[in-house]
């Protein structure tokens, strides 16, 4: 079942395999960044952009768009026979496989992306900073002293994304809810045979217009589950179980289908 040393054999073949398709899409994303934060400084006030909030929203949106592709394309030599055939014959259990899809998907993947996104965030804070201090400067300096400011310097302090969280319970809600995407990406990219990202963001579609009407039937009980780590409303007793219990259960079972998925490959 679960070996160790050949998990760890496992490791080191993938990642000697597949490092420089890693790098690239990290790669690419931190280009990316730097292209938009250059347009952003380019402009006229365009640092005004780049508070503490405006790059949390920056890291957020782009985790959130990235993460899911990147676990779209773990298994995506599965999408052709030659490779897929090599990929299932390497000498480890489907558990093993399975696992480490997962250390490298949902937990490799968003240290990676948190690192490669300071690279131009980092600097470019810096020039705001800058930017902003010249600013309040010469607006002291043209009122006399009078002048009022609502933002200061303090308001660029590089974003830091484990100090982002108020409470534990803010930093579960963005794990959990970025672990279904994540893991709904995986389960696509094994459950489907052919054209599996084109399928998985129809399934994920109609998912979305399936809940909509769910939603639209029950009352809008989905904005108290979406809020439930952060709202003080007082919820009823079967809200008060339930909720957290799916919070869990949802990425859970997306991620043991996946498990399911990649057996059946195997046995296939």
């Amino acid at each position: 079942m679960f070996d160790p040393n050949r998990f760890l054999r496992l490791a080191r073949a993938q990642w000697a395999e597949y490092w420089r398709t890693y790098a690239w899409f990290l790669g690419i994303g931190v280009i990316v960044h730097l292209v938009l934060l250059l347009v952003i400084l380019s402009g006229s006030g365009g640092f005004r952009i780049l508070t503490h909030d405006g790059q949390g929203a920056f890291y957020f949106t782009g985790l959130f768009l990235t993460a899911p592709l990147f676990a779209a394309r773990y298994f995506q030599a599965m999408g052709r026979r030659e490779s897929a055939g090599l990929l299932l014959m390497r000498p480890a259990s489907v558990l093993e496989k399975w696992l480490l899809a997962f250390v490298v998907v949902a937990v490799f993947y968003p240290v990676a992306y948190s690192l490669a996104f300071q690279i131009g965030n980092a600097p470019a804070t810096l020039l705001a900073e800058a930017a902003a201090a010249r600013e309040a400067a010469t607006a002291v300096a043209v009122d006399h002293g009078n002048a009022m400011h609502s933002l200061g310097s303090n308001d660029y302090r590089l974003f830091m994304p484990w100090g982002s969280f108020k409470t534990w319970s803010d930093a579960a809600q963005v794990l959990l809810f970025l672990t279904i995407f994540q893991a709904f990406a995986v389960l696509g990219s094994l459950y489907f045979r052919s054209f599996p990202a084109l399928k998985t963001v129809v399934a994920a579609f109609v998912l979305m217009l399936f809940f909509i009407l769910v939603d639209t039937v029950g009352g809008g009980q989905s904005q108290l589950f979406m809020g439930y780590w952060s709202s003080e409303r007082e919820l009823a007793t079967w809200q008060q179980w339930f909720f957290p219990f799916a919070w869990f259960a949802i990425p859970g079972l997306l991620w043991l289908a996946s498990l399911f998925a990649l057996a059946e490959r195997e046995v296939a």
